[in-house]
């Protein structure tokens, strides 16, 4: 659908940079191309802004919400492929007994197809775009985009020769390349630096300067677990955060997953470098990782996201639910209603996850801004009655209340109807390959 589509009587929800979330009832709002064109209340400006919009399809927007999509700001996308296979365990008995053994085994159609199930979920579930953390890069980006999905996707960066680690710039080289040609402003370039724990000491500043020479945001998981920690300290004297600020790979465009067991130093480093924090409440309390203290984070600064993790570690990609146990493990764990509010999680799952993604012009419904939209149908048991429209969305909604979802102007889901994905062929795909990993 190639279409101007105008949003008539439909309540806006979105947040915005310096100010509160805003709440827009009986709003009309223009997409023409990939763009915001017209937001706000008069028919009348809409009509006006109308003239330069071409054919129009009009979206009766009667009980409907009209909000940014999610940017899950750290996932792992083909690892769908392990959903419900190596649970109750936990990270250490997962991650290097259960998991990496089958990624070993992966081919190019598990990394493909895997990848496309969970764009499938996200997309149902009103997700437009993920920080992807994972190998494949090439494999994956062309999914995004057959897909129309927003995506910061890692690159390797790196290769390892007998045991031997050293920096490679192929794979950055092969994902730009792809970017510039077949990109369509719908993919960004990371450098994947999994963690303190996988590489040799000596590694870290190398890749830290190739990033620094390339312009790489960085995406790397930090303080998930007590282990993790301990065995920094042993190794390092220091806490992972501390050792991999002194590679200097944390900066504004760090990505750092999990960051459960920060000290107050930790928190002060990482606010000062301000790295951005993906918070992943449902994979830190499964695989019993713990409780992120984000609410300290919040006072000392740090800038703050939501992550699902991948489906192996949690098993779904629900960002609605990750919103309402962010907001309800800090007033559990402070004994304080009023800590990480609705306006504060739904700001963390949208545009704070956007910037974090690199994606400037996305995650708020102005003019001028990315028509990156999701519709939420409240005329349903689950949202009824509305009473205040974000905190609906935040603690009552829920991925079937997702009727419609755009990114960059097109419709991918329309009326619950995936419009870009075949997913029958995904689903035998992937059951293929989990019977051969299994």
């Amino acid at each position: 659908m190639n279409k101007s589509v105008l949003f008539s009587d439909i309540t806006v929800v979105t947040p915005h940079d310096g100010a509160p979330v805003s709440i827009v009832e009986h709003a009309y709002c223009l997409v023409t191309g990939n763009k915001i064109v017209y937001v706000g209340t008069s028919k009348e400006d809409a009509n006006d802004a109308l003239k330069n919009a071409g054919e129009v399809f009009e979206y009766n927007g009667k009980n409907k919400i009209l909000c940014p999509t999610f940017a899950n700001a750290h996932g792992h996308t083909p690892m769908s492929i392990f959903r419900n296979i190596a649970d109750d365990k936990s990270l250490q008995d997962w991650l290097f007994g259960q998991i990496i053994p089958r990624e070993d085994k992966m081919i190019s159609d598990d990394f493909y197809y895997g990848n496309l199930l969970t764009l499938a979920e996200m997309i149902e579930g009103g997700t437009g775009c993920v920080a992807n953390m994972y190998d494949g890069a090439l494999l994956i980006a062309k999914g995004a985009v057959e897909t129309g999905f927003r995506l910061q996707q890692t690159s390797m960066g790196k290769k390892c020769v007998d045991g031997k680690w050293s920096v490679d710039m192929t794979s950055v080289d092969e994902l730009n390349a792809f970017i510039d040609s077949e990109g369509k402003g719908l993919i960004t370039n990371s450098l994947l630096v999994h963690s303190i724990y996988l590489y040799p000491e000596d590694f870290y500043k190398p890749l830290a300067d190739f990033a620094k020479e390339y312009d790489l945001p960085v995406s790397v998981h930090i303080s998930e677990t007590i282990a993790e920690n301990e065995n920094c300290r042993k190794n390092y004297g220091c806490s992972p955060v501390i050792k991999l600020d002194q590679a200097g790979l944390l900066n504004d465009k760090t990505v750092a997953a999990h960051c459960v067991h920060l000290t107050d130093e930790d928190r002060k480093i990482l606010a000062a470098r301000r790295v951005w924090v993906a918070h992943n409440p449902s994979s830190n309390m499964k695989l019993a990782s713990g409780f992120a203290d984000t609410v300290s984070m919040q006072k000392d600064g740090i800038r703050l996201c939501l992550g699902s993790d991948g489906a192996a570690s949690n098993n779904n990609q629900d960002m609605y639910l990750e919103m309402r146990l962010a907001s309800f493990m800090a007033k559990g764990m402070t004994l304080d209603p009023t800590v990480f509010a609705a306006e504060d999680v739904f700001a963390m799952a949208t545009r704070n996850g956007y910037l974090a993604c690199g994606f400037e012009d996305c995650g708020i419904i102005e003019q001028g801004m990315r028509a990156d939209l999701q519709i939420v149908d409240y005329d349903c048991p689950q949202m009824w009655p509305l009473g205040n429209p974000l905190s609906a969305l935040v603690y009552s909604c829920g991925p079937k209340c997702v009727e419609s979802v755009m990114i960059d102007g097109q419709f991918v889901l329309y009326k619950h109807e995936l419009k870009t994905i075949d997913l029958e062929k995904v689903k035998d795909k992937t059951k293929k390959t989990m019977e051969r990993l299994k």
